[in-house]
């Protein structure tokens, strides 16, 4: 492959002394041929005098005529090289810049737009973008080419097109060139003469491929020294009129373009209309070799920006629900401190106005690691799902190790004692530090997005946060219903959506059963060795829920049926131990070998869930831990709550069809009293078929004891 590099100079010595050294250095690494060219477009410095005796590998000449159009057009005619490489004289290069860009050179390409840079970088350190993927609208009479979609904000794609290429910076075929008659020189001197070689290739059907890894910097001036001043405003101007009478034949766009010409000044009609008789010609010929219609190309890039466009919008929808949530929080504090409608008016308005105007912005961390706090609400059995979902996030986004993940939970030392080895740093709501995360997510049942910085977000993180706000925004009115949030249930949504799925509502981690990460245990033989359980199978047993304001609750099957129970287990089972665990509210069951309740740390119950034959228990955060630490099979009564929901596929799960509904969330007092005010649902599980449910599954053995090599007790 040879590409020839083509750089139009005029009046720019200085700028080609300080870059063209950096393209020497990229066409000597370039592992094909590299020719380089510099075309004096009649300057009046010593370009010519003193170029040829610093840069003796570079060919300088000199254009007959004036203007970069045609200047451009004499230096490839001096190459016979298959791909040309138009640069600015105050363009640098990075030594890859050719090996990078040859990837990009296919046959099927036209041209290939580089994403370009400042060449002078940010106080950070940083290299601030200027051009990524243009795309072409219109506006007020006249096609714009301004608007570019950086590499952060790309969707994810193989191959990315573009509708535009940066004068500065760009590759074209030469063959495709050549087919165009090169540089139309009608745009002398300066000003669109790129846009309108690269719309005649779109027009044409040609495509022109954008190279997002390709990284020339621009030192922006140094080829027009002012887009302000009046002159270059002015072959702005003329300039863009006389690429619409050239290229555009869509009727409704040339009637707005004749409108806002009517309005321009007596100056600018008559250097347009002088060239009208060749423009009349040229745009004949440009509409028998169109393919494209003008309307097809601005809808391209129109859906193409619709589609990239979801890093602002979610930019947009962050600001909006961060203020929200800042008001909510200001309107909750001025309830508990004043006592009168005008007081917490007035208070509210004055932090409406600082919301407004002087909010303190949030610290420029662009070089620390991304850090993510995920926050985690309910009880043990919510916080075990919302951490399987934790690690199915951090292995998704956090794939070179560098994002910094925190929980947040009511109970720090609960989560301390289950959590995965990539959680950094564990915390209370109270002691939360808002402002030092990039990503807060708040989870019960569906996650939901608190704070996101957007511009700090990989794309594909940000694509899944908008996701996230999307589904928010559909189902705000069920999300917003006490208690807790928590009105995501089967009675709602789907009636066949598991509990340890609904994190993933939105099916991007496609979670399964079992959970991501082991739960670690400490101290195992010496917890059963305490609690003489080391030479015998013994079976635990629990009837409490982890709901605080009360001991008795709609979800426990009643005591009675607890007791019964345990003597037919004795019965039927007598080389098997039962043990009562808990945390001590409520009535105790009285009737089992042995009773642990309040005397067991969640990591000593922890090793007892995991070594025990069987697990009998109501809906909760016990049934939930047994399974995450893959504990084996639980017996577990469903009243209020589903067992096709929140049941697992090892466990016995029993569940009346007494009552017609699930009653979950239908009142804020559904655990502690029942709506029909008779629970039927779990009162009608007996004693007998919990046995014989036992029975069937086959988990105990009669004979249990012989296989410790003991005598059963």
């Amino acid at each position: 492959m040879q590409i020839d590099v083509v750089i139009a100079s005029k009046n720019g010595f200085k700028h080609l002394k300080e870059c063209l050294p950096t393209v020497v250095a990229a066409a000597r690494n370039f592992h094909g041929t590299a020719q380089i060219i510099v075309v004096d477009d009649n300057s009046q410095d010593e370009t010519l005098q003193m170029g040829p005796a610093l840069f003796p590998a570079i060919t300088f000449v000199k254009n007959p005529k004036s203007g970069v159009c045609s200047a451009r057009n004499f230096g490839a005619r001096q190459s016979k090289g298959n791909w040309l490489c138009f640069l600015d004289n105050d363009v640098f290069l990075e030594p890859e810049f050719f090996n990078t860009a040859a990837k990009y050179l296919r046959p099927e390409a036209f041209c290939v737009a580089c994403a370009g840079y400042k060449a002078a970088p940010a106080a950070n350190g940083r290299l601030e973008p200027l051009d990524g993927v243009k795309l072409i609208y219109w506006k007020h009479g006249f096609p714009r080419f301004t608007q570019n979609i950086y590499n952060q904000n790309l969707p994810k794609q193989e191959t990315y097109f573009s509708w535009g290429v940066q004068g500065a910076y760009f590759f074209c075929q030469r063959a495709h060139f050549e087919q165009l008659g090169g540089f139309d020189e009608l745009f002398d001197p300066y000003m669109l003469e790129e846009t309108d070689l690269a719309y005649r290739g779109l027009k044409r059907g040609w495509k022109i491929v954008y190279a997002p890894d390709t990284r020339p910097r621009h030192k922006c001036g140094g080829t027009i020294q002012s887009k302000t001043n009046p002159y270059t405003k002015f072959l702005s101007k003329r300039n863009r009129t006389l690429f619409v009478w050239k290229n555009v034949q869509d009727p409704l766009l040339r009637l707005s373009h004749a409108l806002r010409f009517c309005l321009q000044g007596p100056r600018l009609w008559q250097s347009c209309l002088k060239k009208y008789p060749e423009i009349k010609i040229k745009a004949r010929a440009e509409w028998q070799a169109r393919t494209e219609r003008d309307a097809e190309i601005l809808e391209q890039s129109a859906l193409f920006a619709k589609r990239a466009d979801s890093r602002r919008w979610l930019r947009q929808r962050l600001q909006i629900k961060a203020g929200l949530n800042y008001l909510s929080a200001r309107l909750a504090r001025y309830a508990e401190k004043y006592h009168t409608a005008p007081q917490i008016a007035l208070h509210l308005a004055l932090s409406c106005l600082r919301l407004m105007w002087w909010r303190t912005p949030r610290p420029n961390t662009t070089n620390a690691p991304l850090q993510v706090c995920l926050t985690f609400e309910g009880g043990l059995g919510d916080l075990l799902i919302g951490l399987n979902w934790a690690c199915a996030f951090e292995k998704r986004w956090n794939t070179d190790h560098s994002m910094q993940i925190d929980v947040c939970f009511q109970n720090p030392k609960m989560v301390a004692a289950l959590a995965p080895a990539f959680v950094r740093h564990i915390s209370a709501p109270r002691t939360q530090n808002a402002v030092a995360y990039d990503l807060q997510i708040t989870c019960i049942r569906v996650p939901v997005v608190q704070y996101a910085a957007a511009e700090r977000l990989p794309a594909p993180l940000a694509e899944y946060v908008s996701t996230l706000l999307a589904f928010e925004k559909e189902h705000a009115p069920l999300i917003a219903l006490t208690p807790y949030k928590d009105a995501l249930t089967q009675n709602i949504f789907s009636p066949c959506i598991k509990r340890w799925h609904q994190p993933d509502w939105v099916d991007v981690y496609h979670l399964q059963e079992k959970f991501l990460w082991e739960i670690p245990l400490i101290q195992e033989a010496d917890t059963l060795t305490r609690f003489e359980l080391t030479t015998k199978k013994f079976i635990t047993v629990n009837r409490e829920v982890g709901f605080a304001k009360t001991a008795e609750s709609t979800k426990l099957w009643p005591l009675n049926h607890y007791r019964q129970l345990i003597d037919l287990l004795k019965q039927a089972y007598p080389a098997y131990t039962l043990v009562e665990v808990g945390c001590g509210r409520g009535q105790r069951l009285g009737n089992t070998h042995s009773s642990l309740v309040g005397k067991t740390s969640l990591e000593e119950i922890k090793v007892l869930l995991k070594h025990a034959a069987l697990h009998i228990d109501c809906d909760g955060g016990l049934v939930h831990l047994r399974h995450a630490l893959r504990g084996g099979p639980s017996c577990v009564f469903f009243g209020p709550t589903s067992a096709e929901v929140f049941g697992y596929s090892e466990n016995i799960n029993l569940s009346s069809q007494a009552c017609p509904i699930h009653c979950e969330f239908y009142s804020k007092t559904w655990q502690e009293r029942c709506m029909l005010e008779n629970p039927v649902c779990l009162a009608s599980i007996t004693a007998q078929t919990a046995l014989e449910r036992i029975q069937e599954s086959g988990v105990l053995t009669i004979k249990a004891g012989a296989e410790f090599g003991t005598q059963p007790r």
